[in-house]
Formats: C-alpha cells, sequence, structure tokens
C-alpha cells in the first residue's frame, strides 16, 4: 500500500482548507471517483457515492517466479507486484421529485447525495462510461487521505425492490501508465540482431534477458510493430 498510496498536492489542500465549508467529501469518510486526465478533486466531474460502502478491502498480491533443483526442490527466484484490486457494493438512492408522490421529501440520512440525482441517468451513465471508455480514475477515500489510480473493472448494477434504488458492485483495478522518454538510448549486448523465444516466455522475460530491465517491453513492441503483448514461441523478433 505504501508504494501507491499518495497525499493530496498541497495546492489542492490549499483550495480545500481556505473553504468556508466542508463538503462532504473533507466531512465525511467519504467515496469520490473524477477522471484523472482533466478532473479535479471535488469538482463537476466527481461523483461521490451517496452512500458509502461498508467495507472496504484492497488485495495486494504478488506473483512468484521459481525454479526447481534436484535434489533441493522447488525455491524462489524472485517475485513481482501485482496491480491492486478492490470493490465496493452499496445502492444510489431514489428520491422521487413527483409532487404527487408522499414519499417525495423522504431521504435516508446517511444519504450524502442533493436528493435529486437520477440512480440510472446520473451515476449509472456515468459510471458506464467510464468502464466502456477504458477512463483512467482517481479513487478518493479520505478516510486514509490518500487515493489510488484506477480503471472500472467490472460494473453489475439492478433492481431489488419497488422503490426505485439501484443496487451496484464495483470493481476496481489500479491503473498505471507506462512511459518510455524519447531520449531514452537503448542497448543491448546480445550478439544477434534477432531473438527466437522459448516456449512459455513472455515479453517481460525476453526483455530482461535482452536489454537488462523488463521496463524496455514498450521499446520492444514498438521495434517489431506488436500491438499486443502476446509472445509466440520460435517466431523472429527484432532486438535492436
Amino acid at each position: 500500500m505504501a508504494d501507491i498510496k499518495e497525499s493530496i498536492s498541497n495546492s489542492a489542500k490549499g483550495s480545500i482548507n481556505n473553504s468556508k465549508a466542508q463538503t462532504p467529501i473533507e466531512s465525511s469518510s467519504q467515496i469520490a471517483l473524477y477522471p484523472l486526465n482533466g478532473g479535479s478533486y471535488g469538482g463537476s466531474d466527481t461523483i461521490v457515492l451517496p452512500v458509502t460502502p461498508s467495507d472496504l478491502m484492497f488485495t495486494e498480491d504478488s506473483s512468484s517466479e521459481t525454479i526447481k533443483l534436484i535434489n533441493y526442490g522447488e525455491l524462489p527466484v524472485g517475485m513481482n507486484r501485482k496491480l491492486a484490486t478492490w470493490s465496493v457494493d452499496s445502492f444510489f438512492p431514489h428520491r422521487s421529485t413527483s409532487a404527487n408522490n408522499l414519499n417525495n421529501n423522504f431521504k435516508y440520512w446517511f444519504d450524502i447525495s442533493n436528493g435529486t440525482e437520477d440512480p440510472y441517468s446520473y451515476y449509472c451513465n456515468t459510471l458506464l462510461s467510464w468502464k466502456n471508455n477504458k477512463t483512467p480514475l482517481v479513487f478518493m477515500f479520505e478516510t486514509w487521505n490518500g487515493y489510488y489510480n484506477c480503471q472500472i473493472k467490472k460494473f453489475t448494477y439492478g433492481r431489488k425492490d419497488a422503490i426505485g434504488n439501484v443496487y451496484y458492485q464495483l470493481e476496481f483495478q489500479e491503473y498505471k501508465k507506462y512511459t518510455l522518454s524519447t531520449d531514452t538510448i537503448v542497448t543491448t549486448d546480445y550478439s544477434s540482431d534477432t531473438y527466437y523465444p522459448s516456449e512459455g516466455e513472455n515479453i517481460l522475460q525476453i526483455c530482461k534477458k535482452l536489454y537488462g530491465s523488463s521496463d524496455y517491453y514498450v521499446y520492444f513492441m514498438n521495434l517489431n510493430n506488436m500491438t499486443t503483448t502476446e509472445i509466440t514461441a520460435g517466431k523472429s523478433y527484432k532486438v535492436r
């Protein structure tokens, strides 16, 4: 958690501290979502979950590489951190604005919305748009005064009663943008200009072997005009 949890920028803190009244995001342990690129904390493009999920559990997993040696058995040779994942379950409350509805003034005491946000057009449509467009998001949780950059992996929603509430489950995956500087000089001591992968080799292992770091997989993909990270055993790949 330590290597991906970040604090709010000083400028953002300053604007928050100078405001006369706290927003719902600041005053409670609420969860907010907004676009990573072009979005703003507490801005018009921010969605605050109106009913705070009771559970928020993050999964921090790693993939391990091992080798098997005669007379020794299996031994660990490396471990790499996977992208964090998490999910939240809650509901988007419905509040009728019809003058003929007896429940017109009803509002859950724990609902921090304005009471006018339609569960489908306001919440679901926006979340579906972010998911389908693979929009990188900021998942802000004031409880820990930090955030994750993420994308929506799965969005399940529907109706369980006749009130109009929308019950949902959101699954997130941590988002990381990898950039290789255009002025980065990639060198290799590999003797040949072509490489033929063995069965089971992946692109990260290949780049580690060729260039000394798996970070150069983007360079390798561009060099070989690859559109996916899939590697075909026995195929000829350019090295330089």
